[in-house]
């Protein structure tokens, strides 16, 4: 559990409990996934927790608004889109990605060919 005053301090800062709670699962996923911190952590700070309410608290980590991210999401689709028209060669069979419908055909297919292999036909 967070300290009262740390609690309301970081309410405040963020502007509101569900901003807080969205911006403190968000960048934990991220630490989980091998983020650096942007605070440098001390001896105490392995709890990565304390790392992000630093992270907060030293607004190197804010929720960006709607706007800004919808400007920033448009961007990205132009910078797509232009890198798209010169787009580099489709990826071979091999390279390709593989989805769920795909996972589950691939699965059919094997065991049929473990059970031809396992019940040969006289």
């Amino acid at each position: 559990m967070l300290d009262i005053d740390l609690e309301e301090a970081l309410i405040k800062k963020v502007g509101g409990k569900f901003a807080l709670t969205t911006l403190f699962q968000r960048r934990m996923v991220e630490l989980n996934r091998g983020a650096p911190p942007m605070v440098k952590p001390d001896a105490q700070d392995k709890n990565l927790r304390r790392i992000v309410c630093r992270e907060i608290l030293e607004d190197k980590l804010v929720l960006a608004n709607r706007e800004e991210e919808s400007h920033a999401v448009a961007q990205e689709k132009k910078r797509i889109e232009t890198a798209t028209e010169v787009a580099p060669p489709a990826p071979q069979e091999d390279e390709s990605e593989i989805y769920g419908s795909d996972i589950k055909k691939i699965k059919e297919q094997r065991i049929k060919e473990l059970a031809q292999l396992l019940n040969p036909k006289k």
